[in-house]
C-alpha cells in the first residue's frame, strides 16, 4: 500500500450509509393507485415522514390528503399507545373518494381514517389481504389448514369446501419451498385462483409434492427453544422421476363440486411459478371457458388450452416449440407476456421465434395465427395494457432506439389491426411503467405495505399513463402523461440531498465480447477521492445467472437495482474503482446473446468478457491489474466463485456470497430450463465444486444457514471439495439468515477486502446493516410492536 492509510473506519460508514436508500434520494418514482378513471392516489417521501396525496389527471392538480404522521397519531389514540410513525407500516394502505377516506389494516384489524377531522373508526367489513374476493363483492375464498374456504361476506359466514388438503397436497398455494419463503418474509397473498367474471366459479388449483424427495432444511438457532428444527422443504431437483406438479380445476363454491380440465396438471416451472403467478390462465368473457398454457416440463413446449367447463371438454388451441428453452416472457420474475381479449375472442401470445421477442395476435376459436404486432431488431420488454376498444397494445420495448444501450426501454403502442409500432415517449432515459405485482415493486409490500397488485402507470381505461424517467447519470423524474404522449404534469422529480457530497455517477462501458461476437454494455464507478498520481483496485460486481442481466439502466427507480447501483457506489467509495458488466449468456437481450450460456450454465455472462473489459478499462484509467476482486450474490456468488477457481490468475481475491454453487441441487424448472435435460457430465461442468483444485488467491464463502431456496447443502459440498483439494478459504455463516447477506456479513466481506486487496489491516469491528438488513430491520420494529399490542388486547378499547 503507498502512501497513507486510509480511515477505514470512514470508509466503512461511507459504504453505510451508501446502503440506507430510505435516505439517499427522496421520490426516485411514483406508484400510483387509480380510484377513479382520471384520478389516483400515491405516496410521496419528505424528510418529515410520507405524504398520502390525490392527484387529477385531467388538470394534473397535485392534492394532500394526509400525512402518515397524522394516521399514526390517530392509531396510538384509538389504541391508547404511543406509536412511533417511522415504525408502523399501514397494510393494503388504500383510498375512497365518496365520502374521502383512508382504509388499512393494522394490528389484525382494518381501519378507516377521516382527513378532515384526523379521526380513526375500525372497518369491521374489511376483507383480510389474504382473500380472493369476487367481482360482485359479495363472496370471498381463503386458504385454511391448506384447504379452500369460502365467506358469504354479508352474512359474516364461511364454510369449508374442500376436505383432503395437506402440506403435500395444499390448495391455493404455490409449492412448499416457495410458501416457506413467504412465510419468512410475511409475503403471504391470497389464494391461486381467479373469479368467473359472473362471481359464479372459480378457478384455481392444488398443489401436488405427494411424491417429490424432500431437500431438508434446518433451522439451528431456533428462537423457541434449543432443538434445531428440521423442515421438510420438498424440492424437486433436475432429473428427478416426480416433480411439483399443479392441478388445474374450477370449483363451485355454492356446492364444493369440482370440474378438472384434461391435461389438467402442469409441471412447475418458471422459477416454481403458478399458473396463476405467471398469469397463464384466463376466463372466457361469458365465464363458460377457462384457457390455460400447458408448459411442458423442461419448457421447450407450450400449448395454449381451452376447458369448457359445462360440457366438461378440453381442446388444443395452439402449440408452440422451440429446440433450447421457450421464453414467455422476458423475466421470470415477472408474468408471462399473455394477455387474453376475451370480449373479442383473441390473445397475445410473446414468442422469440424470429430470435428477438415479439407480440403475436391469436385467434381463441382456431388458435390461428392473426397477424404479427410487433417485428425488428429490438424485442418488447413488458407488456402493459390491452385496449379492446380503440384496439392497441401498450407495451415497453426495449433497444428500440438505436442510439441508446439495447437495454433502455421506451412506452410503445402497436395497433391490434394493423401491427403499427409508434412510441409515444422516447425521450433519452429509461422509462418504466409500473404493472401490477411487477417483481421490480415487490418490495414495496414489506417496507410500506403496499397491496402491489393497485399499483399500475396506466389508468383503468388507458386515457393517461404515469412514468418514470432516469438514466445512469442523474436522477429519475415522474410525469403524468396522456395516452398519446403528451406531458400533463411532472408528479415528483427525484431529490438526492443524502447522496453524499463527493458523489461520481458512473461512466458507462460499451465493449466488444472477449471473441467479438456481441457488443457488452456496462458501467465503471470511479472513487471519488482518486487521485490521478495513484493507481487503485478493481472490484468486479457481478451476477452469474441467466434469468437477469445486472446492469441498472436508471439509477435508483426500482428496489433490486438500487441496491446494484449502491453497493458498485460503495465499492467506490472504499476506494476502488467498480465494474458491473452483462457478459454473454445473460438476460434481456436477443435470444442469442441470452442463449451463448444454454448447458454451459459457468459460462453466464462469461469471464472471459469480464477479464477482457477490466484489460481495456486499464488501459485508460489507473486500474491495478495485479489486485482485481470478484463479488457477487445469489447468481452472482455462483460467478465469483468461478472467478477464484477457473480464473485465479487475474482475480486475486473474491468473495461469494448466498452462491447457487450446483444447479444438481437447486429447482428443476431452473436447471432443466438453463442446463437442459439431466445428463450427469453436462452438470458437473456447471458445479463449482468440480474446480475446487484450482482456487487461488483468496476466497471467502458466506451463506445463510436459513436459506430454503440456494440450500445450504450446495455451499458445504462445495466446501468438503475445497478441503479435500486442501485449499484454504474464509467461511462465514450466518445462522439465522434466508437468502441475504445481512449487516455482519457486510461487515466481513468489507474486512476481506481490505486485508487482501488493499493489503491494510481491518479497522475494529464496525456493526453495519446493508440493504437488506433495513428492511428486515423495519419489519422487526413493526412485527415488535405488534406483539405489544396483542399482548396487550385486554387493556384496548
Amino acid at each position: 500500500m503507498t502512501g497513507n492509510e486510509p480511515a477505514w473506519a470512514e470508509r466503512y460508514g461511507a459504504v453505510q450509509r451508501l446502503a440506507d436508500l430510505g435516505t439517499l434520494v427522496l421520490n426516485p418514482s411514483v406508484h400510483p393507485r387509480w380510484v377513479s378513471p382520471s384520478r389516483f392516489w400515491y405516496d410521496r417521501a419528505t424528510r418529515a415522514g410520507a405524504e398520502y396525496r390525490l392527484v387529477d389527471a385531467e388538470s394534473g392538480d397535485n392534492t394532500l390528503i394526509a400525512t402518515h404522521a397524522s394516521v399514526v397519531a390517530a392509531l396510538g389514540t384509538a389504541l391508547r399507545r404511543d406509536l412511533p410513525p417511522d415504525a408502523v407500516i399501514l397494510r393494503s394502505l388504500d383510498v375512497d373518494l365518496d365520502p374521502l377516506r383512508l382504509r388499512f389494516g393494522y394490528a389484525g384489524r382494518g381501519w378507516r381514517f377521516d382527513p378532515a377531522t384526523a379521526s380513526l373508526a375500525q372497518d369491521a367489513a374489511r376483507p383480510a389481504p389474504t382473500w380472493a374476493v369476487s367481482p360482485d363483492g359479495r363472496r370471498a375464498i381463503s386458504v385454511r389448514d391448506h384447504d379452500l374456504w369460502v365467506h358469504d361476506l354479508a352474512k359474516g359466514t364461511e364454510k369449508r369446501l374442500t376436505s383432503d388438503g395437506a402440506e403435500d397436497y395444499a390448495y391455493g398455494m404455490g409449492a412448499s419451498r416457495m410458501r416457506s419463503v413467504y412465510d419468512k418474509y410475511g409475503l403471504r397473498a391470497a389464494p391461486d385462483g381467479m373469479w368467473s367474471p359472473d362471481s359464479r366459479l372459480f378457478f384455481t388449483l392444488q398443489t401436488d409434492e405427494r411424491e417429490v424427495p424432500e431437500l431438508p432444511a434446518t433451522t439451528y438457532v431456533p428462537a423457541d427453544g434449543l432443538r434445531p428444527t428440521v423442515h421438510p422443504n420438498r424440492t424437486s431437483l433436475p432429473g428427478d422421476a416426480h416433480v411439483t406438479e399443479f392441478r388445474l380445476f374450477v370449483l363451485d363454491p355454492l356446492t364444493g363440486a369440482q370440474f378438472e380440465p384434461e391435461h389438467s396438471r402442469i409441471p412447475a416451472g418458471r422459477m416454481s411459478d403458478t399458473p396463476f403467478a405467471a398469469e397463464t390462465v384466463w376466463w372466457s368473457a361469458d365465464g363458460g371457458t377457462v384457457y390455460f398454457v400447458d408448459l411442458e416440463r423442461g419448457e421447450r413446449a407450450a400449448h395454449v388450452r381451452a376447458f369448457d367447463v359445462a360440457a366438461g371438454t378440453t381442446t388444443t388451441l395452439f402449440s408452440e416449440t422451440s429446440e433450447l428453452a421457450l421464453e414467455l416472457s422476458v423475466s421470470l420474475y415477472d408474468p408471462a407476456l399473455i394477455i387474453p381479449l376475451a370480449e373479442s375472442g383473441e390473445f397475445i401470445w410473446y414468442s422469440e421465434r424470429t430470435g428477438r421477442g415479439h407480440l403475436y395476435l391469436y385467434d381463441l376459436a382456431t388458435g390461428e395465427l392473426v397477424r404479427p404486432l410487433t417485428q425488428g431488431d429490438w424485442q418488447v420488454r413488458e407488456l402493459l395494457r390491452v385496449d379492446p376498444v380503440r384496439r392497441e397494445v401498450s407495451f415497453l420495448a426495449g433497444g428500440i432506439d438505436p442510439v441508446e444501450s439495447p437495454y433502455v426501454r421506451k412506452v410503445c403502442v402497436a395497433g391490434l389491426d394493423d401491427g403499427r409500432v409508434r412510441v409515444v415517449s422516447g425521450e433519452p432515459g429509461d422509462h418504466r411503467v409500473w404493472r401490477p405485482r411487477s417483481w421490480d415493486i415487490a418490495v414495496l409490500s414489506r417496507t410500506t405495505g403496499a397491496d402491489i397488485g393497485r399499483i399500475s402507470g396506466l389508468s383503468p381505461d388507458g386515457d393517461y399513463f404515469v412514468e418514470t424517467v432516469g438514466d445512469v447519470d442523474r436522477l429519475p423524474r415522474s410525469v403524468l402523461r396522456r395516452r398519446t404522449g403528451e406531458e400533463i404534469a411532472v408528479i415528483e422529480t427525484a431529490i438526492g440531498d443524502g447522496l453524499p457530497d463527493d458523489w461520481r455517477w458512473p461512466e458507462r462501458v460499451t465493449v466488444p465480447a472477449a471473441d467479438g461476437s456481441f457488443e457488452l454494455h456496462g458501467l465503471l464507478f470511479l472513487p471519488p477521492d482518486q487521485d490521478p498520481t495513484r493507481s487503485y483496485p478493481l472490484v468486479d460486481l457481478v451476477y452469474g445467472s441467466p434469468q437477469e442481466s445486472l446492469v441498472p439502466t436508471a439509477a435508483f427507480v426500482d428496489y433490486p437495482t438500487a441496491c446494484t447501483f449502491v453497493e458498485a457506489a460503495g465499492y467506490a467509495a472504499f476506494g476502488a474503482f467498480c465494474l458491473v458488466l452483462d457478459g454473454r449468456g445473460t438476460a434481456n437481450r436477443e435470444r442469442a446473446f441470452r442463449q451463448a450460456s444454454y448447458g454451459a450454465l459457468q459460462d453466464v455472462s462469461n469471464l472471459d468478457d469480464h477479464r477482457a473489459t477490466i484489460t481495456a478499462l486499464a488501459a485508460r484509467h489507473p486500474i491495478d491489474l495485479d489486485r482485481v476482486a470478484i463479488t457477487g450474490f445469489s447468481g452472482g456468488g455462483y460467478l465469483a466463485a468461478l472467478g477464484a477457481l477457473r480464473h485465479g490468475d487475474f482475480f486475486s481475491v473474491a468473495v461469494a456470497a448466498s452462491g447457487n454453487f450446483d444447479p444438481r441441487l437447486f429447482s428443476h424448472g431452473f436447471g432443466e430450463r438453463y442446463q437442459g435435460p439431466f445428463d450427469a457430465a453436462g452438470y458437473e461442468r456447471a458445479a463449482a465444486k468440480t474446480y475446487a483444485a484450482g482456487l487461488q488467491g483468496h476466497l471467502m464463502l458466506i451463506h445463510g444457514l436459513e436459506d430454503f431456496g440456494v440450500h445450504p447443502a450446495q455451499l458445504f459440498q462445495f466446501v468438503q471439495a475445497l478441503i479435500d483439494e486442501n485449499k484454504d478459504f474464509d467461511l462465514v455463516v450466518l445462522p439465522v439468515a434466508g437468502h441475504e447477506v445481512t449487516g455482519y456479513g457486510m461487515r466481513r466481506r468489507l474486512d476481506h477486502l481490505v486485508t487482501h486487496l488493499f493489503g491494510s489491516t481491518p479497522p475494529p469491528p464496525v456493526r453495519m446493516l446493508d440493504t437488506r438488513g433495513i428492511v428486515m430491520a423495519s419489519e422487526h420494529a413493526d412485527a415488535e410492536l405488534l406483539a405489544s399490542l396483542h399482548l396487550a388486547e385486554g387493556r384496548i378499547g
